[in-house]
């Protein structure tokens, strides 16, 4: 089920307190209006009643799409220097709710699971589209540093990230997304034959130590190699 919970907010306006209705857990399978209103970019916005000013809450909350296997920790984009521990709790979360700590019948469920820890809208919406297309993000990740290596310029990394955001049958559309609120910028394209070719090779193709790096992680993002992670205090 997805589970909602009335809390008061600060305009980041007006300061003003108003009541919103903020999110803890989605479940895509029995709310799909909902899945598709992160694809439109429409959840969790709202309108300041006193001033009128838009805006969107950061996303803290989980979600589940048995249906194309995937559960995620969506955190908020603020926590991304804490990655480290956030991947650590997130796989504590799961093996509780899914995994070896679960009941027998949602350990089924889990099996058809991918867990996965993401920062911010841009790459919640990442995932789900990826999801829709059936890629393994892995080998997305791959592409997108292949994209990186080749390009003439690079948008100031802390503030920008480059996103799936579409595809057709022989192309990846990739657009550079502010991370705090995903507006997009110059979008690029790069073959998704190259995305197949990546997941489907064998070990040493010359991307394994890539893929290495990634191996049993939940924070499946090229800002794993570029966060360094906050040490806890």
């Amino acid at each position: 089920m997805s589970l909602f919970q009335e809390t008061v907010i600060d305009c980041p306006s007006c300061a003003r307190s108003l009541s919103f209705e903020t999110v803890h857990s989605l479940n895509a399978d029995r709310r799909p209006d909902l899945r598709a209103d992160i694809l439109d970019s429409r959840f969790q916005r709202t309108n300041c009643p006193y001033c009128g000013t838009g805006f969107r809450l950061d996303c803290d909350f989980t979600v589940l799409d048995v249906k194309r296997g995937q559960w995620i920790v969506a955190a908020p984009v603020g926590a991304i220097a804490d990655w480290e521990a956030r991947e650590a709790a997130a796989r504590a979360i799961f093996a509780r709710a899914y995994g070896a700590e679960a009941p027998a019948i949602a350990r089924e469920i889990g099996q058809r699971l991918k867990p996965r820890i993401v920062f911010g809208w841009p790459a919640l919406r990442e995932k789900l589209v990826v999801g829709d297309l059936g890629l393994d993000d892995v080998a997305l990740e791959a592409v997108k540093a292949t994209v990186l290596r080749n390009a003439a310029s690079i948008p100031g990394r802390v503030v920008a990230e480059l996103r799936l955001v579409a595809a057709d049958k022989n192309d990846l559309l990739l657009a550079w997304q502010r991370s705090y609120d995903g507006a997009a910028g110059a979008v690029v394209s790069a073959p998704r034959a190259l995305h197949d070719k990546i997941a489907a090779a064998a070990a040493n193709d010359g991307w394994t130590a890539f893929r290495a790096g990634f191996e049993g992680a939940l924070f499946v993002d090229l800002k794993r190699e570029l966060v360094r992670p906050r040490k806890a205090a």
